[in-house]
């Protein structure tokens, strides 16, 4: 997708601030969970507009903890977010590029990559797909699932 392109130091590929963030992605959901299982934008500390009918979606655990010590500073951003809803993780997902693109991978030449995620209260995972130098195919998976 980028492999030909001159590259920046640093690229943003999803930014949900933008005018159409999930331009460069396809998503995909569980059909056979309609009300919770969805990909949506939201403003995180209003936690709004919520997603259509039939979703539900799950709002953050608070921690007790954290509220006592910081009770001025909550756990929300001031901007929009994406939220990613399921309890079957493998059927719902965003991809980087479209699985309708020519484009097999973004073919960008960087040496690290900064993702940002907030713990919900709740287990959550994510993974990413990387190619290495030598052109060998990793995958890198972050959960909460385990201790």
């Amino acid at each position: 997708m980028f492999t030909n392109s001159i590259q920046p130091s640093t690229v943003s590929i999803f930014s949900a601030s933008g005018s159409n963030p999930l331009q460069l992605f396809s998503s995909s959901i569980d059909h056979d969970l309609p009300a919770d299982s969805f990909i949506h934008l939201l403003h995180d500390s209003a936690s709004s507009p919520l997603p259509p009918e039939p979703s539900i979606m799950i709002r953050p655990l608070r921690l007790a903890q954290q509220e006592s010590t910081l009770p001025e500073c909550g756990h929300e951003l001031y901007q929009t977010v994406l939220h990613i809803q399921s309890p079957n993780i493998p059927k719902t997902f965003i991809r980087c590029p479209p699985e309708t693109s020519a484009a097999t991978e973004l073919g960008l030449k960087h040496q690290w990559m900064h993702i940002q995620a907030r713990s919900l209260g709740r287990e959550w995972s994510f993974e990413v797909g990387l190619v290495d130098r030598a052109s060998k195919m990793l995958r890198v998976r972050c959960s909460t699932f385990q201790v």
